[in-house]
């Protein structure tokens, strides 16, 4: 009767972590969707919202508006997106329409970057080798009550830590911590249009 109990309690036990698990969302990415960030740049803080103005197999375009003074595009075409080894982490312009050089990506990572980091567990962008590890405990991204469907790597001294989101088509950065261009953020909220 005990080992009855044991089992059921086993079988209870195993479930509510498959629901943990199965409450991971991948949130649409399509046009009109927003994400709001909260950015900190050598120790000031402000809001900035990406906008997706268009999206598709031949890249996408995020609308800005960064602390509600300036606006314009970042525009990460295809092939950023396949081959893309470093951020972009120029001072945006008002009205600016940025594109970017081949090797460079803003707010993603590149699919090559992505493939490699969850295939070999090791990869780098912005010259730092980022190792895969389990999300920390309690630093998960939460969307209301759901935890978002994301990855974790960080460099092998712990200081530099990266968020995003796990979708191969469009790695959409969630998090950075410890960034040496002195920048960090993190997502606060997806809006679907």
């Amino acid at each position: 009767m005990i080992r009855l109990l044991f089992l059921a309690a086993f079988g209870l036990m195993g479930s509510a972590s498959l629901g943990q698990t199965a409450a991971r969302v991948t949130p649409e990415l399509k046009q009109g969707t927003m994400i709001e960030f909260e950015l900190n740049a050598q120790g000031q803080t402000f809001p900035m919202y990406l906008t997706i103005a268009s999206i598709g197999t031949e890249g996408i375009t995020f609308d800005y508006n960064i602390a509600g003074s300036m606006q314009g595009k970042f525009v990460n075409s295809k092939t950023n997106l396949e081959k893309g080894k470093s951020l972009n982490w120029d001072q945006p312009q008002p009205g600016e329409e940025r594109k970017l050089p081949d090797e460079q990506t803003i707010a993603m990572v590149s699919s090559t970057f992505f493939e490699d980091l969850k295939k070999n567990k090791k990869s780098s962008y912005d010259g730092t080798e980022l190792t895969l590890k389990e999300i920390p405990k309690g630093s998960e991204l939460m969307v209301g009550d759901k935890a978002l469907d994301a990855i974790y790597a960080e460099s092998s001294d712990g200081s530099v830590k990266y968020w995003i989101l796990n979708n191969n088509q469009f790695p959409v950065i969630l998090r950075i911590e410890g960034h040496p261009s002195g920048i960090s953020m993190v997502c606060k909220e997806i809006k679907a249009p």
